[in-house]
């Protein structure tokens, strides 16, 4: 079997910041990522989304590729190369003969088999419906793995391309991997020695058996708690952070300006987006109507102004902006605009849905109820809570009621995961191309009863002409039927209006120089400076240095 090997991407070194240790290159970066009041010792990577410590899925384990968001494209990483066969029904993938896991065992293809077999074996671990598609995947050697798939489905590369890998000597003495903690991980990133563990604050060391000879560059992580945004700034300007994913209002006057040489930050417009979600199993907000009526409600300038500090823009009514505004449709000027702040529409769709008023201006259901919600936010998510707030005054002005309501990140997203809110911020699946946002809106694939587990499809909603066109895109590789399908996708979005666009959603990131290098930067654009993009994040992790 012949391979072209893939050349791995040169990665530019980056810089980091501060311990309060001694400083000297033996201290650790502390980083922020997580909103949390304590930690729970959590390292199993097969968990749903937003369950394991931050960076288990891609620190402590490794994917076989890395779509960088940065160059668009994808970097080869425990895999080395890929091929499609027999007409894009088996995918065969090269694995690196080079790695170790950080137990000093032998990482091969067994490996890879064995976690994604571990996946049809246990369904709750397979968030993505990766065994939708597939129909076996067997290594055929200990460099080769072969995906054989039960339909075409070409875009299932992303999925199974980032997915972290266990290794199959542990985890094949897993009784029950679902509910497994994996508080000892064996993995084959760059850190993953467990060096302290409290509630408070945990230290993840460097793995001595990494396979990139010389990195990690740097010895140890260091995680604090902080469940504020509030609370990350104040350590930023104390010099108790060196690396953040975290919003900061008025950032440069707050935070640059009291270190100009060391203080940094880059928010770039990824061209995805943030969501209101909406729970289309709520009887109310199952009516396209509604959803529309709260749309034309909320006025995104001054959610971007109050809430953002102008850091992005409004929203477009497709779900794409910016970098991936080449997708938007030709047609779009045919389509209805609900992402324009329009209240006197609003109060027709609400009088059009039954939504009857009271003299008082707050509205009922036909069975006499008030219409209230709760808005759920991230407690300590400065930007998406005063957005929120501004929206709750939006809607009050047509007579709903919405709360904010705020809970610890772990409570979030399980809420999220399970369906157990009525409105909601927060993100929606990105890609290449707007594939992966619409199929994550609109797809019967992701779709879960309320109470169970959804990675994506928060908002429990599908209609069957997404699918077909989804099936459609699976199977082609013709770039003019690629884009006629995700016009039709985009047309279809803004027809129901499963979950409703924002604003453009900025990738925040802060750093302090003081005692590393080469962070990324509008200037040196390597990969994205946020730790929030796994598995991306791993550039960071294996080129940072102690200056």
């Amino acid at each position: 079997m012949k391979f072209t090997i893939i050349a791995t991407m040169g990665l530019i070194l980056f810089t980091g910041c501060k311990n309060k240790e001694n400083q000297n290159t033996r201290r650790g970066l502390i980083i922020y990522q997580e909103p949390q009041i304590s930690w729970v010792r959590n390292f199993n990577p097969l968990s749903p989304a937003g369950s394991a410590r931050w960076p288990t899925s891609a620190g402590i384990y490794e994917p076989l590729f890395i779509y960088n968001s940065m160059s668009a494209e994808y970097v080869p990483w425990l895999a080395l190369d890929y091929k499609w066969n027999k007409g894009n029904n088996v995918l065969e993938m090269l694995i690196r003969d080079s790695v170790k896991w950080s137990n000093g065992e032998p990482f091969s293809a067994a490996d890879v088999a064995f976690t994604f077999n571990l996946k049809r074996e246990h369904p709750a671990l397979d968030t993505r419906n990766s065994w939708g598609y597939l129909k076996e995947v067997i290594a055929t050697s200990d460099t080769i793995v072969r995906f054989e798939f039960k339909r075409i489905y070409v875009p299932g590369f992303d999925a199974l391309a980032t997915q972290s890998i266990v290794a199959k000597h542990i985890w094949n003495k897993i009784e029950d991997p679902v509910r497994y903690s994996n508080p000892n991980p064996v993995g084959t990133g760059p850190f993953t020695e467990i060096i302290r563990f409290d509630s408070q604050l945990w230290e993840l060391g460097k793995n001595p058996n990494y396979w990139q000879k010389g990195k990690p560059h740097i010895n140890r992580l260091i995680f604090p708690t902080y469940p504020s945004n509030e609370q990350v700034t104040l350590a930023l300007l104390n010099g108790d952070l060196d690396w953040a994913g975290a919003f900061i209002p008025a950032v440069e006057r707050v935070f640059v300006s009291k270190d100009p040489v060391h203080h940094k930050y880059w928010y770039p417009l990824t061209g995805h987006t943030t969501y209101l979600h909406t729970n289309t199993k709520n009887p109310v907000l199952s009516d396209v109507r509604v959803r529309k009526a709260i749309s034309y409600a909320i006025d995104r300038e001054l959610v971007v102004r109050v809430g953002m500090y102008n850091y992005t823009e409004p929203a477009h009514v497709s779900g794409v902006s910016g970098p991936m505004s080449k997708w938007h449709s030709p047609f779009l000027n045919d389509r209805e605009n609900w992402a324009v702040y329009d209240p006197l529409k609003s109060n027709i769709l609400l009088n059009n849905a039954g939504l009857i008023q009271d003299e008082a201006g707050w509205r009922y259901s036909k069975d006499g109820l008030p219409l209230e919600f709760d808005i759920i936010i991230v407690s300590g998510w400065s930007d998406w809570i005063r957005s929120a707030q501004v929206i709750s005054q939006n809607l009050k002005n047509v007579g709903i009621k919405a709360k904010v309501k705020t809970y610890d990140f772990g409570a979030w997203i399980s809420r999220m995961q399970k369906g157990e809110f009525d409105l909601a911020i927060g993100w929606a699946e990105k890609g290449a191309t707007p594939y992966a946002l619409y199929r994550g809106m609109m797809s019967s694939e992701y779709l879960q009863p309320i109470g169970q587990t959804a990675d994506v499809n928060w908002h429990r909603f599908s209609v069957a002409s997404a699918d077909s066109l989804f099936k459609k895109y699976e199977q082609t590789s013709n770039q003019n039927e690629i884009t006629k399908i995700i016009h039709e996708l985009q047309h279809l979005f803004i027809e129901h209006a499963p979950s409703l666009p924002l604003f453009a959603e900025p990738s925040w990131a802060e750093c302090n120089t003081k005692f590393f290098t080469n962070f990324p930067s509008a200037e040196n654009p390597y990969a994205t400076l946020s730790p929030n993009y796994a598995p991306e994040n791993l550039f960071v992790l294996v080129n940072v240095q102690n200056r």
